[in-house]
């Protein structure tokens, strides 16, 4: 059974958008931080996020969940 993930993991991959690299990764928290939201930003990324494994690590070791 697919979850709501899959598929949308898989028309991003259809359409080309390539996962998240570690400075995009690193530009949203940073606008998030402005209002406090970077905490919860860091964790949806992580949970639901299509990252790169460098962006993945890298957010890991600054927002330890």
């Amino acid at each position: 059974m697919q979850t709501n993930g899959d598929i949308m993991r898989a028309q991003a991959e259809r359409a080309g958008i390539p996962p998240v690299s570690i400075w995009k990764a690193k530009e949203g928290l940073t606008l998030a931080k402005k209002n406090k939201a970077d905490k919860a930003l860091a964790r949806l990324m992580l949970n639901h996020g299509r990252l790169t494994d460098e962006a993945r690590a890298w957010i890991a070791k600054e927002y330890p969940q």
